[in-house]
């Protein structure tokens, strides 16, 4: 089985060692914190389950388990989860597909908040309560950066008001899950969420799709149609890409905001729409502004409120946990595990992201697709990104020693960042059966596997 490098909490194997029968499953100790904290075991979209010291809580798809899983690839009894006095320590029960911690498959390992499980194909995360005033997340939005807070917060107040909201940001940055958000959490979130991409509208049907239009107002219009304003009527009506609206339609969108009336193409009658308008955008409207390509009426009835997302290069820290809730997507897709080495993770969260949350997602879908094995920062990143990843990391640092220890310590690198020995090979322009020799010699293999002897001679 192929060698996973283990992440950097994880330290040497319990003794006593596996046996050749239990070489499958090693054994791993998570290093315990004085003081541990209560934990939830966080899933799905269930409520996190509490574990409580002195009642184990046993995981598996038996009607006798604690947390029944759904998964087919779980056991009856696959897990358990109980306190041990010093921490809480978790078990695998002769599962048929396996135990894993932090992406390592075990037999028993000790926990801590922020672990992820995966029992199969089924994932959860052990988390610490939230403080009181800690809020969910929203409409599929994730994050525990300063900035992601700082949005949710703004979100939060603007719900309740029936005020227009225009959302700025850079494009894949969520400016829909925004939109969605401010829907859900307000008081019309009962009523329909209907999203017009104004810069995808032809502009000879812009004015029906938003207005709508009458049988007979022009040819083809064999039928009425009713426009996005009379859909969304007592909910709320996300114009997407706003700037991208040709003059004359902004002239009658400004009508329709201040009057809340529209008439359809062709129409006499006007129509009270009641609803609320949330439009966004990426681009610099009050630029485009002083160069008379919005209207500035328009962009003062639209902008009452403004809402600004960050771009994912102000939000490092949230990207670990993005890929975390992406991979569970994707691997539902594919029908089979998707695991990150902790190289990639960690060139994920140096790369500059241009296209931000969508280029995130896309780039770990195509990896995910293409991959054999764990998922490499080269898999991950787009040449250039990870090019420039290479260079911001500068030198390798390899420690003193002899010929045989140095050389040792660079194959090692690159077999942890390679995640294979077949791709580690193909990065050294050497044969697999070369490189697969060293290793078994020692040169790079896991830690614990290594022989204390030299690199043959070339």
């Amino acid at each position: 089985m192929q060698s996973i490098p283990a992440p950097s909490h994880i330290t040497a194997p319990l003794s006593p060692a596996p046996t050749a029968a239990q070489a499958t499953a090693a054994t791993v100790e998570l290093r315990r914190s004085a003081r541990p904290t209560q934990l939830l075991l966080s899933a799905d979209e269930r409520s996190p389950l509490a574990l409580h010291p002195g009642r184990p809580c046993l995981l598996g798809t038996s009607t006798a388990a604690d947390l029944q899983l759904t998964d087919p690839t779980c056991s009856g009894r696959h897990a358990r989860i109980s306190w041990e006095g010093e921490g809480w320590l978790i078990e695998d029960l002769g599962s048929t597909n396996g135990t894993y911690v932090d992406g390592v498959r075990v037999r028993q390992a000790w926990l801590r908040a922020n672990t992820s499980l995966r029992l199969g194909r089924w994932r959860g995360r052990l988390v610490a309560p939230e403080p009181a005033h800690h809020q969910p997340r929203l409409a599929g939005m994730h994050g525990r950066s300063l900035a992601f807070r700082r949005l949710v917060e703004t979100l939060r107040r603007f719900a309740p008001l029936p005020t227009t909201v225009l959302i700025k940001g850079p494009t894949g940055s969520g400016k829909e899950l925004a939109a969605r958000a401010l829907h859900e959490l307000g008081p019309r979130s009962r009523g329909p969420f209907v999203a017009i991409n104004c810069g995808a509208l032809p502009e000879a049907l812009c004015s029906s799709e938003i207005f709508g239009h009458v049988r007979g107002a022009f040819t083809g219009a064999i039928r009425a149609h009713e426009g996005a304003f009379v859909r969304a009527r007592r909910g709320t009506l996300f114009l997407d890409e706003i700037g991208e609206l040709p003059p004359q339609i902004q002239a009658t969108l400004l009508r329709v905001l201040e009057t809340r009336k529209v008439v359809p193409i062709g129409g006499e009658q006007e129509i009270d729409v009641d609803l609320r308008v949330v439009a966004a955008t990426h681009r610099p409207l009050d630029a485009w502004i002083d160069e008379g390509r919005f209207r500035e009426d328009l962009y003062h009835r639209l902008g009452v409120l403004t809402v600004d997302l960050p771009p994912l290069r102000e939000r490092k820290g949230d990207i670990p946990l993005l890929i975390e809730r992406f991979s569970a997507t994707i691997e539902a897709e594919l029908g089979r595990p998707v695991v990150l080495t902790d190289e990639a993770i960690e060139a994920a969260r140096r790369s500059p992201w241009p296209g931000n949350i969508r280029q995130l997602r896309n780039s770990l879908l195509r990896a995910a697709v293409a991959s054999d094995g764990p998922i490499t920062a080269a898999d991950l990143l787009p040449p250039a990104a990870h090019g420039s990843s290479l260079r911001n990391r500068g030198c390798l640092a390899v420690p003193r020693g002899t010929y045989a220890q140095m050389t040792h310590a660079l194959l090692d690198q690159v077999l942890r960042e390679a995640g294979s020995i077949r791709k580690a090979a193909k990065l050294l322009e050497i044969p697999r059966s070369t490189l697969g020799a060293w290793v078994r010699r020692g040169a790079g293999g896991h830690p614990r596997d290594r022989e204390q002897q030299d690199l043959p001679t070339p």
